[in-house]
């Protein structure tokens, strides 16, 4: 069964020669095709970095209640079906290749993109489920994305950053207007951004919206244990899940949350799978969230530090090397072209670590690089995997534990 939906996934990703059409028109034509009508609340969740952390923290606290939880997000590093979890349980991939039959059934869902199609046969599962809560991330930008299609209770917009600027524009300003698309009027719309924070108030108040800022309308004094081993954006991402579900009424759980939750590792978010040599996987994949990753190390002991890296072709790699000039610990950096379409190339990546007066050396395939550092590494060395989700499931194929 396993085999048969990766078939069909494959199929759908390389049907359309422009897989990211920005649209609501498709996905609405089809909500109403299918009956989709979620009576389920919706927690909408858009942002550069952090959606997927305010996302976990989020499921993670309503596990504790007595509720039903959906939670959809994307992209996954070894299964599909890790983006479908209902109470923390990943969906069987036959009832995921049941609702994607069932919606290609329909006369031109051939018109529908990957991830609509995806989006739609989320929610066709979380209404067969009857769940109580869907926590829904937000693949791109935010007001033409797939999940703005389904109207939110509340929404949340954890940062914005200058990625994906071809789509969302080439301005902060541009890639704010298009997140505060989850917005929506008379509800509230939690915000952790906190730089764009004029232009955000601005689209609240043409739709009525009712925007909570942090460190205005909340700050990390939310969080209800000891926060201080946390780093600043850890603080920020679960004061704003634990603001959203105060903002839903679920202040109860929240009195009771205790610092247990942040022991559930979120896998892939500096995530330290091994103590010697010490080595860290992380998807920071652009410059905000490697500039967090940067300022996770300089935190730490020195270590000489092994980089193991590539990344896509559309992300910013000069200005994000550049960050690394602030480490005071040796480093050298393991590299290699990804197995992606979407790969940089890898000339590309050397050019640019030579530019930086970088140690380097390059590999064959980004698996081989994590194995020469670990031939490379002392128990007293530091290995630090990252650059996008595909490092780590290509590196790890789902044995990241070993």
């Amino acid at each position: 069964m396993k085999e048969k939906l990766n078939l069909l996934l494959q199929s759908l990703e390389t049907r359309h020669s422009n897989p990211i059409d920005l649209s609501l028109k498709r996905i609405q034509e089809f909500k109403q095709k299918l009956c989709l009508d979620p009576k389920f609340k919706i927690i909408t969740v858009a942002g550069t970095n952090g959606k997927g952390s305010v996302c976990f923290y989020i499921n993670q606290i309503l596990l504790h209640s007595n509720s039903k939880i959906g939670l959809y997000t994307s992209p996954h590093f070894f299964d599909f079906n890790e983006r479908i979890v209902i109470n923390n349980k990943k969906c069987f991939e036959s009832e995921i290749l049941e609702a994607l039959q069932y919606i290609l059934g329909f006369e031109n869902s051939d018109k529908l993109t990957f991830f609509e199609i995806t989006t739609l046969a989320t929610i066709f599962i979380f209404e067969k489920h009857n769940i109580d809560i869907a926590i829904l991330e937000v693949g791109l930008g935010g007001r033409l994305d797939a999940v703005n299609a389904f109207e939110p209770d509340i929404s949340v917009i954890t940062s914005i950053g200058l990625d994906h600027t071809e789509f969302l524009g080439e301005t902060l300003e541009d890639i704010a207007v298009e997140k505060s698309g989850v917005m929506r009027t008379n509800k509230p719309c939690v915000i952790g951004e906190e730089h764009c924070v004029d232009i955000l108030k601005k689209q609240a108040l043409e739709i009525n919206a009712q925007p909570y800022f942090f460190n205005k309308d909340f700050d990390s004094n939310i969080i209800p244990f000891d926060k201080n081993h946390l780093t600043y954006v850890q603080q920020k991402n679960l004061s704003c899940a634990i603001f959203t579900l105060q903002q839903l009424g679920m202040c109860s759980l929240i009195s009771k949350l205790r610092e247990d939750l942040l022991h559930q590792n979120f896998f892939g978010r500096f995530n330290r799978i091994s103590k010697k040599p010490e080595i860290f996987i992380d998807v920071a994949h652009n410059f905000d969230s490697v500039k967090n990753l940067v300022q996770s190390l300089l935190e730490l002991s020195n270590k000489k530090t092994y980089f193991v890296f590539s990344i896509l072709k559309d992300k910013d790699l000069s200005s994000i090397l550049k960050l690394f000039s602030d480490l005071t610990c040796k480093f050298e950096w393991l590299v290699a072209e990804l197995n992606n379409p979407r790969a940089q190339k890898i000339t590309f990546i050397e050019n640019n670590l030579e530019k930086n007066n970088f140690i380097f050396e390059t590999t064959d395939s980004i698996k081989k690089a994590y194995e020469l550092a670990l031939k490379k590494a002392t128990n007293d060395d530091r290995i630090i995997v990252f650059g996008s989700f595909y490092v780590i499931s290509e590196i790890f194929e789902g044995n990241y534990a070993e």
